[in-house]
């Protein structure tokens, strides 16, 4: 067998140096669609002995082994391989491989952190410092207590997302929760809240839809690409909350990122170049100076590469960015607008420093245009 088939103990990560990190038990063992998984060899007919009397013993034939297929995998000539990737067991003499890895207790110091090439089904909570991540969907049927969610596909979690300014979700599918609390959310798909968004940064490369009577999106900032349906913005305490519609919040992180990052490419142009004009003014450079001198040449080229391409894709978001406000992203609010809340759409902003009931809010020639939310 080409995997462990005992995973009756679980021991802790040993670090480099010499500490163990609880948190990393290896429960999960991954397999790639196509990998050995066992090895089978013919028995022997076995080799003639003798006993203390120096009489023949004959040997006894070696028995046949049976191994037997489940799920996933397949026979190639004398060995079991894996048709998919996902998880191998070894039930009996029964081989399978799991596309689907399900954990009946909590995510926690029981069972480390989880990281598995399929999909993920949690029948308890994932506790505050653990991490899991799926190349397929995620279910919890509790609720996540600080922890870090990553997943392929959707993540579905029944309970709701107890963040503690340090829960971190992410998925390229779609999201569904009862309740986000001050956590961070990053979804490519759609996101379902049931209850409310408190205090958290969430943002949705679709839609984001709050579905029952609640429906309450308070404080923090609350992004999606085409909409948000929702019953309460902000609170009656005026507690700040800004929302945004019309932009894809990863074209804005993005774009945030190249900001950031042009201003120290130029310093960092600026240094090689001013280093470089110093060699230059030398008629002869010794061995070492000439090397530095190429290196600072390759340097500056590779920059000035980087800078181009960054303005580049700058430039390209940007347009994506005037091209998105032509289209009707928006914001409904199925009952009230408090004060305190800041929306943004496209580049036109609105403050709201009075309640607002039954709106609907678009872009409109460079303004948040309200209308009557029926």
């Amino acid at each position: 067998f080409y995997f462990e088939t005992d995973r009756v103990r679980l021991f802790p990560k040993e670090l480099e140096n010499g500490r163990v990190d609880h948190r990393e038990l290896s429960l999960v063992q991954n397999v790639q669609k196509g990998q050995t998984l066992v090895e089978k060899r013919p028995a022997t007919i076995g080799l003639a002995g003798k006993n203390v009397k120096g009489e023949e013993v004959k040997a006894v034939p070696g028995k046949d082994v049976n191994i037997f297929l489940g799920k996933n995998v397949v026979w190639d000539q004398n060995r079991v391989i894996a048709n998919c990737d996902g998880e191998p067991s070894k039930i009996g003499n029964k081989v399978t491989v799991q596309v689907v890895h399900e954990i009946r207790d909590n995510v926690g110091y029981k069972t480390g952190n989880i990281d598995f090439v399929g999909s993920i089904h949690i029948r308890g909570d994932v506790e505050n410092g653990f991490i899991v991540k799926a190349g397929g969907d995620v279910v919890i049927t509790g609720n996540v207590e600080g922890g870090i969610i990553e997943a392929e596909g959707n993540i579905a979690i029944n309970g709701g997302i107890i963040g503690q300014d340090k829960t971190k979700i992410k998925c390229n599918g779609d999201l569904y929760a009862r309740y986000i609390d001050h956590a961070q959310v990053d979804v490519e798909g759609e996101i379902k809240v049931r209850d409310a968004i408190l205090h958290s940064i969430v943002n949705s490369g679709q839609k984001i839809v709050l579905g029952t009577k609640k429906g309450l999106i308070m404080g923090g900032v609350v992004r999606a690409a085409d909409l948000i349906d929702v019953q309460h913005l902000g609170s009656k305490m005026g507690t700040q909350t800004e929302v945004e519609v019309g932009i894809n919040p990863g074209f804005r992180r993005e774009l945030n990122e190249i900001e950031k990052r042009l201003p120290n490419l130029d310093k960092e142009l600026d240094m090689a170049e001013k280093a470089l004009n110093l060699l230059n003014r030398h008629e002869e450079l010794t061995p070492k100076k000439e090397e530095l001198k190429a290196k600072l040449i390759r340097t500056t080229f590779v920059l000035k590469a980087e800078k181009r391409k960054l303005e580049n894709r700058r430039e390209e978001i940007l347009n994506l960015i005037n091209e998105r406000q032509l289209e009707r992203g928006c914001i409904k609010v199925r009952q009230t607008i408090h004060p305190g809340v800041k929306v943004n759409i496209g580049k036109a902003v609105r403050i709201f420093k009075d309640d607002f009931n039954f709106a609907l809010l678009t872009y409109e020639e460079g303004e948040v245009s309200i209308q009557p939310y029926r």
